[in-house]
Parts: C-alpha cells; sequence; structure tokens
C-alpha cells in the first residue's frame, strides 16, 4: 500500500503583510485543500493557529475588515520597559478572543509554532501546551515585545533565524511544503521616493559584498532624509533581514506562493481587505501548478 503524502503549509512573517495568508488559505479551501500540517512564524503563527484551531476563514476576514484600526495602533499598550517598547496586552487580547484555552492538541491538522530561544541561541519548534503562549513566544519581535518565558527558555520572534518556517514543516514529517510568502521588490522605490526621489550614483555606490549610502552629503540630503520616518526605517531593516533568511527556506518548498506585498507597511493593518486580496491573486497564479503537483481532481 502507497502512503498518502503528507501536505505542509509554511506560513511566513510579514506583519500586516501576512494577513496575505488568509487569502492564500482561501484559494487552497477552494482547491479542496486541507493541509496536514501548517507551520507559522509571527504573522504565521498567528494566521495557522487561528485556522488550525477552528476559526473560519470568513470570520477572519470579517475581523480584519471591520477592526479599527487607527484606534487600536494609535493606543496600543506603550511601555518602555527593560525588555520591549510594547507591553502586548491589545494583542494577547486578540489572540484570547480567537484562541481561548486551545491547546496544540485541539488542532484539526499539526501544527507548530517557530520561535527562538535567546539562551541557547537556537530554533525552537513549538507544537505542544497553549496555543496563546505559543503564538505570542512567535510574534515577540525582539525590542518591541517583551520575550516569553517558557521551560527555562527565553522566547522571541522565530523570524530572526527562520522567517519561512519550510524546514520546520519538513521536520514535522511534511512530504510535500507549500509556502505562502511575501515580496518586498517595491520596498526600495518606496524608501528612495522618501528620500525625494535622489537615487543617482553619487548617492549610492558600491563597498565590496554590498551597498552603502552617503548620507549628509550636502544641505539637500540633510533635509530628504528628514523625510525617512521610524517606519520606513523598521520596514526596510527587517525586510532587507527576511529577504535573505528565505532565499534559503524557499528552497526547501516544492511549491512557493510570493504574494506581491512591498508596497504596504509594517503596520499596514488598516488595509488589510487589500493585503488579503494579494493572497488570492498570488495562490490563484499558482492554481494550475497545484492542481498538477497535487494531482488535484478538477472541479
Amino acid at each position: 500500500m502507497f502512503r498518502k503524502k503528507k501536505i505542509a503549509l509554511a506560513l511566513s512573517g510579514g506583519a500586516a503583510r501576512g494577513l496575505c495568508h488568509i487569502g492564500v488559505l482561501e484559494i487552497l479551501e477552494e482547491l479542496g485543500v486541507r493541509p496536514d500540517i501548517i507551520a507559522g512564524t509571527s504573522m504565521g503563527a498567528i494566521i495557522g493557529s487561528f485556522y488550525c484551531s477552528g476559526t473560519p476563514l470568513k470570520d477572519m476576514r470579517e475581523y480584519v475588515e471591520s477592526m479599527d484600526w487607527r484606534s487600536f495602533l494609535l493606543f496600543s499598550d506603550i511601555a518602555l520597559s527593560k525588555t520591549g517598547m510594547i507591553n502586548g496586552k491589545r494583542v494577547l487580547g486578540v489572540l484570547r478572543k480567537f484562541l481561548d484555552e486551545k491547546t496544540f492538541s485541539d488542532c484539526s491538522s499539526k501544527f507548530c509554532c517557530v520561535a527562538v530561544d535567546l539562551l541557547k541561541r537556537e530554533k525552537v519548534i513549538l507544537t505542544e501546551g497553549k496555543l496563546v503562549d505559543a503564538v505570542r513566544a512567535s510574534i515577540a519581535i525582539p525590542g518591541f515585545f517583551s520575550p516569553v518565558l517558557m521551560d527555562n527558555s527565553v522566547l522571541v520572534d522565530g523570524g530572526i533565524i527562520e522567517p519561512l518556517p519550510t524546514e520546520s514543516a519538513r521536520e514535522l514529517g511534511a512530504d510535500i511544503v507549500i509556502a505562502s510568502t511575501i515580496t518586498f521588490e517595491k520596498d526600495r522605490e518606496k524608501y528612495r521616493n522618501l528620500r525625494g526621489g535622489n537615487d543617482s550614483r553619487d548617492e549610492i555606490g558600491s563597498s565590496g559584498s554590498g551597498k552603502y549610502i552617503r548620507i549628509f552629503k550636502n544641505k539637500t540630503d540633510k533635509e530628504n532624509i528628514r523625510g525617512v520616518s521610524v517606519q520606513s526605517i523598521l520596514d526596510t531593516s527587517l525586510n532587507i533581514m527576511e529577504k535573505e533568511l528565505k532565499k534559503e527556506s524557499e528552497k526547501k518548498a516544492d511549491i512557493v506562493i510570493s504574494s506581491e506585498v512591498g508596497d504596504f507597511g509594517f503596520f499596514d493593518f488598516i488595509r488589510g481587505r487589500e493585503i488579503i486580496e494579494r493572497g488570492r491573486a498570488a495562490a490563484e497564479s499558482k492554481a494550475e501548478l497545484l492542481k498538477s503537483r497535487l494531482r488535484l481532481k478538477s472541479k
């Protein structure tokens, strides 16, 4: 007898941009694909945990589209401390709304969250205990959210090691891995526009292994750099880190669905509907490949 191949879905991080995973899951459902395994990092851990624990995709979409994100972000729990800028009470409230007291054993598909143990300096694949605790650890962006203490470990966002958890999906026994990730193509253009559209060779050059920006070369540079916000700096910095790490992770996937969300910001939750639709479009573009690779019957 031939063993049925286990299909896994790896969901990347990306903050608001990760809402595209909802759209990807919508298309997979329409194609009749229900992953046997789901591995999530950061925002991918949130979406994955909601889905595996029984939250319908339409409920996730409705929540994203109806939420007053301006107020949520404006009145977030800023609490400067030694471990993080945000204490995360509001975020924890959202997690509890959907996950309640559910555990990994309540999940319909095998599920895991990816985090990093700062003490051991290694990746941790969370597969037991309360989902709320595991997801909270997976989204603990260093410097923003306080780390989570769990079983003598200090856990933070898994994205600093594995922003796209394809390897973790393999470790859980996957035979075929579908990766839902995000692309950053438009980020450089966005950053250039914030600098006043000045992206000439006089301002950006090469220095051996990479590129450098000559900041404050003249008065015009000083004026342009003032247009760069904290959010744009955060977006660009995290994007550079994640993009490089994801290159290796994508190689471990059989099918890669890349949602074009580079023109959305790290905290652009208010544009959630658009981001979800980008996920649908990305998954639809891979529909024939999914049907062929997974041997799906035409409806």
